[in-house]
């Protein structure tokens, strides 16, 4: 995936062309207490942006607005749990009436949660809070920024999800629905929001090794993106402003999900199958 480059002669390129889209401009970023999020937070304010930081956890937010601030950047911290998507709404209308019209929304809030279905069938309420987190929330805080943004002439949306939008695998389901609610929103909006000078972009990141993905074991022996190349990956979107980022591997297997569903049923099913014996062996120790 493209990035702000691995030298240090681009590296200074591209953080001049990032400076040139916005500096003294303002970039929301959800989620960006942590991960992702604080990571892109800091490339926006180095290269000299008003940054919004948007996240529930209050403590962890003051302290990346701390470390911006610091650094002689601008910061302003907005506790929000994107569940509450009337919190969301007023969200919104603080951030314009307080701060200003963003030029850039990164989306990038998430709720991760790796169930198989025998695990989630009498926890409803997981799905509830992602669907929150990962769609609801983020389209009421869209629903109240874009109309000014298009008044004042443009700017552009950037979503965060996973390749998993484009290869949904068994044990994601609630994570991949609620994170592909969201880009299909976007896909259906991102005409509309063209024609008043908005600009979209979807990033479906592979593995990015974060505080969310050690939940998962097995994902910390495997080879994927820190949370500083990933944010490297956002901000050259963001100068770019590509309709798309997303892996080779993802967009062709994405096709052939598409094109051929039964094959991809096909080869995942004995993945399942193993992980449904698994926990029914356990289920029985118990």
């Amino acid at each position: 995936m493209r990035g702000m480059g691995v030298t240090a002669k681009r590296r200074a390129t591209a953080q001049r062309a990032l400076r040139g889209r916005v500096e003294g401009r303002i970039v929301v970023v959800t989620g960006a207490s942590r991960g992702i999020g604080a990571a892109t937070a800091r490339v926006m304010a180095d290269a000299g942006a008003r940054v919004v930081l948007i996240a529930r956890g209050a403590e962890a937010l003051a302290a990346v607005a701390h470390g911006i601030r610091s650094h002689g950047g601008e910061a302003h911290e907005v506790v929000l749990d994107l569940r509450d998507t009337d919190a969301a709404t007023a969200a919104a209308a603080r951030i314009l009436d307080e701060i200003g019209v963003p030029e850039v929304i990164v989306s990038n809030a998430g709720l991760s949660i790796r169930r198989f279905l025998p695990e989630y069938t009498h926890r409803f309420h997981d799905v509830l809070r992602s669907t929150g987190t990962n769609f609801l929330g983020p389209v009421a805080l869209c629903l109240g920024l874009l109309p000014a943004m298009a008044a004042r002439g443009g700017g552009h949306l950037v979503s965060i999800a996973t390749v998993g939008v484009d290869l949904p695998a068994p044990g994601w389901s609630v994570y991949t629905a609620t994170k592909t609610a969201f880009e299909a929103w976007l896909r259906a909006v991102a005409p509309e929001l063209k024609a008043q000078g908005i600009s979209t972009t979807s990033i479906h990141l592979p593995l990015v090794h974060s505080s969310m993905s050690h939940a998962t074991p097995l994902y910390r022996f495997l080879p994927g993106l820190s949370t500083a190349a990933a944010a490297r990956v956002v901000a050259s979107a963001v100068v770019r402003r590509p309709r798309l980022v997303a892996p080779v591997f993802a967009r062709v297997g994405g096709v052939i999900a598409v094109v051929s569903p039964a094959l991809s049923d096909l080869l995942l099913t004995p993945f399942a199958g193993r992980a449904h014996r698994r926990l029914a062996r356990r289920a029985d120790a118990a």
